[in-house]
């Protein structure tokens, strides 16, 4: 019997037109490219490029997430701000439209509303401090110089694969993990797959597996429809790094 999906709801078009807002920018343009040296980090093979952006997001309000990273390879203590959608949670993609960054030669900004302070650069636990507009201060702390959210070792991406659905795909030192949520309102739901559980139990509904969970190109296997529709497959990320 065909699974249907009335419960999902399909992407409108407002949301169409807040992914273009949002734009799925993974690195400053040139001109709004902070002043400074440049650096650069020479990557491991089979690992992301974009790990160089990668790091531990957390939601600060006004529609914006902060990506901290602490990278002396990399300069250091850095936080990119970013655009992301009014439903967005930690654990979702946020490499899109980059907002400011902070770090040992820029430390301040306002944004949204809001100001910006990367405090303790030069010690051993360094922070992003935002304060609202209406007074109301909080401190997050950078994670600590050599883990793997420092050096942006899981790389997140999404993708949709139908029936109003997107799949959170990343992968990193503890391999290849997705969840779903939908399109519209950001309802997480199915459940996970991973290296522990690679395949989703039939009472989630849908068809989700996680192929070659092991080896150097996982994929992500779904099937929103059934009854003898074609599967989607969807690549994993490659790592920010591997250990």
């Amino acid at each position: 019997m065909p699974i249907t999906f009335a419960r999902r709801s399909v992407l409108t078009a407002a949301t169409v037109l807040l992914a273009g807002a949002l734009g799925a920018t993974a690195v400053l343009p040139a001109a709004a490219a902070p002043a400074g040296p440049a650096r650069t980090v020479s990557r491991v093979a089979g690992t992301d490029p974009g790990a160089r952006y990668a790091g531990k997001a957390v939601a600060i309000g006004g529609g914006m997430a902060a990506v901290l990273r602490n990278d002396p390879r990399a300069g250091g203590p850095e936080a990119w701000i970013r655009a992301v959608g009014p439903h967005w949670k930690p654990g979702d993609a946020y490499m899109y439209r980059v907002l400011a960054k902070l770090d040992s030669t820029t430390r301040t900004a306002r944004q949204g509303g809001r100001s910006l302070e990367l405090t303790g650069v030069t010690g051993s636990a360094p922070t992003l401090r935002v304060r609202t507009a209406a007074g109301v201060t909080r401190t997050y702390a950078l994670p600590k110089a050599g883990t793997a959210d420092a050096r942006g070792c899981t790389v997140i991406k999404e993708a949709s694969i139908g029936a109003g659905t997107m799949a959170v795909l990343s992968n990193g030192p503890t391999g290849p993990q997705a969840f779903f949520k939908d399109a519209g309102d950001g309802t997480r739901f199915g459940g996970v797959v991973n290296r522990a559980h690679p395949a989703l139990p039939e009472s989630a509904g849908f068809v989700a597996r996680v192929n070659g969970a092991n080896g150097p190109a996982p994929v992500l296997v779904t099937n929103m429809e059934g009854g003898g529709h074609p599967a989607t497959t969807t690549p994993f990320p490659k790592p920010g790094c591997l250990k």
